[in-house]
């Protein structure tokens, strides 16, 4: 154990913690002002564009990002500069395709939304400009470099807060407000981060054809795996929209936004875990897995303690800090508790597929639990209101745990089962 608390992913996982506590800090004590300011159906709007923007991300990223991270302990520096100017060329190839689909279908698409057909332009230009900070962080992380990426993260953060405020309470714009804050800061930390890829000297333009084949073989079978992961986000808020009112979805995202406090920490941890378990796989012993297996169970009984006690002190956060219109989406806290813990041990088990990079057979997996999802929340929803779509939220995550774990350990076997075996 104290072996443990000395090595640097401890060190690296705890400054991650923080810095993750601190950024997502903002938000939560802005959550009071902001619920007094906006109403219900404004939170709606708000969240059905970060769920538009989310669906453009998979599509202009093709998730070529992930290749990144693990081609950074794989190919030399001067092969990653490279490697990365491809991936962006193919970016912007993805991003002026999307722009135009979204132009031809705009109509169509504002209409299921409720977003005006200037918002839906807006959102690809930040979607777009959001990839090149996600690309910056990634090359921190792998670099153990956590107080720079926290720094960086804290300060969009503050910005995007502190903008959101000028704009919702000193000049009373509402939703709007808001939206143009979130956009403000995606564009210019995207730009920021775009300028330190290339004073860093992380982008040499060279078109190197077999470097694009293997961006688009990594990310292309995941696209799949992460439309899953966006339905089981999104599609909800979709079908709340579509099928109950913009209301339904501002309450069912506050109550989300408060879960997610797990999120953060479970964030936090993959971020200081992934580089450190890429480099412990590159040969490691029976022993070494021993020892990965029993802290990941012991990781798994810690979120799902948090999730308890968030279950049990989630409605009376809501009671007492949030504005009464908002009092209903107590009711949903358990649920996403849940939920978001699920996930998190999802979130660890995954990185052993990814380091397979078999991903593939990922897709298959989380794609055809993105199709039940679709379908029971459709059915929840109707049946249930907005509960029904909690429900479902965690109901998924559960799966999703329990069919990720099988296949990691199939493409990477690692001794679970004798863990559970030697603790008897």
């Amino acid at each position: 154990m104290i072996k443990l608390i000395k090595s640097r992913f401890f060190k690296n996982a705890s400054i991650y913690t923080v810095s993750d506590i601190l950024n997502n800090l903002v938000p939560f004590v802005l959550l009071p002002v902001l619920t007094r300011y906006l109403t219900p159906s404004d939170y709606g709007i708000i969240s059905m564009f970060t769920v538009f923007t989310s669906i453009l991300g998979v599509f202009i990223s093709l998730e070529m990002h992930g290749a990144i991270s693990v081609k950074f302990f794989k190919i030399t520096k001067e092969e990653l500069k490279v490697y990365i100017a491809n991936v962006l060329l193919l970016v912007a190839i993805t991003t002026s395709l999307v722009l135009v689909t979204i132009l031809i279908f705009q109509s169509y698409i504002s209409n299921i939304l409720e977003l005006p057909t200037e918002w839906l332009i807006i959102g690809v230009f930040v979607t777009c400009l959001t990839l090149f900070t996600t690309i910056n962080l990634i090359l921190w992380q792998s670099e153990h470099k956590p107080i720079s990426l926290g720094i960086y993260q804290i300060t969009q953060t503050i910005f995007n807060l502190t903008l959101s405020l000028v704009l919702i309470v000193g000049f009373g714009m509402g939703w709007e407000g808001r939206l143009i804050a979130a956009s403000a800061a995606a564009i210019l930390f995207g730009f920021l981060s775009f300028s330190l890829l290339v004073k860093r000297n992380y982008v040499k333009l060279k078109l190197n054809k077999p470097y694009i084949k293997d961006a688009l073989k990594f990310g292309v079978p995941l696209l799949p795996h992460a439309l899953s992961t966006w339905v089981r986000t999104g599609i909800d808020r979709v079908f709340l929209t579509m099928l109950v009112s913009t209301t339904a979805t501002g309450l069912y995202t506050v109550g989300f936004q408060i879960a997610s406090v797990i999120m953060v920490l479970t964030t936090a941890f993959d971020r200081a875990y992934a580089p450190f378990l890429f480099e412990k796989l590159k040969d490691i012993s029976l022993p070494q897995k021993k020892v990965l297996v029993k802290y990941g169970y012991l990781y798994f009984l810690g979120l799902l303690l948090l999730a308890s006690g968030l279950s049990l002190t989630g409605p009376y956060i809501v009671d007492i800090f949030l504005g009464k219109e908002f009092i209903e989406s107590q009711e949903y806290i358990t649920w996403f508790a849940f939920g978001f813990a699920f996930y998190g041990m999802y979130s660890m088990l995954v990185n052993y597929i990814f380091y397979t990079q078999k991903t593939i057979y990922l897709s298959y997996v989380t794609f055809s639990i993105g199709l039940l999802h679709v379908g029971l929340s459709y059915l929840f929803i109707n049946y249930n209101g907005t509960i029904g779509a909690v429900q479902v939220t965690a109901i998924i995550s559960f799966i999703t745990f329990i069919a990720v774990w099988w296949l990691s350990n199939k493409l990477l076997p690692m001794p679970w089962f004798y863990s559970i075996r030697s603790a008897k």
